[in-house]
């Protein structure tokens, strides 16, 4: 082969080495975008989870402030009722007598 053939395939394979620089330049940038997503996803998950863990946390306190607040309302019908049928009978009493 001539001199002028090896300087022309020279070229090409520098050309076509260019263009592999740049894809790869190209595929590098993709992927460091792809890994910034990434980590900007995990963050705004890691975010979430907490809201959700406290949201949680405040329904079971407001859930176990209702159920004592009606365990206390039982008391507070029972001794209502008891009140009203001592305050009838007392009333039906003295109304016979």
């Amino acid at each position: 082969m001539s001199t002028s053939r090896y300087g022309q395939v020279e070229n090409s394979n520098n050309q076509r080495l260019d263009e592999l620089a740049s894809k790869l330049s190209t595929f590098r940038n993709v992927n460091a975008e792809i890994g910034n997503e990434a980590r900007s996803d995990t963050s705004v998950m890691d975010q979430m989870q907490n809201q959700f863990d406290s949201m949680l946390l405040k329904v079971k306190n407001s859930s176990s402030r209702l159920t004592r607040s009606m365990k206390a309302g039982n008391n507070i019908w029972r001794m209502v009722g008891l009140s009203l049928l001592i305050f009838f009978i007392v009333y039906f009493l003295f109304k016979v007598f």
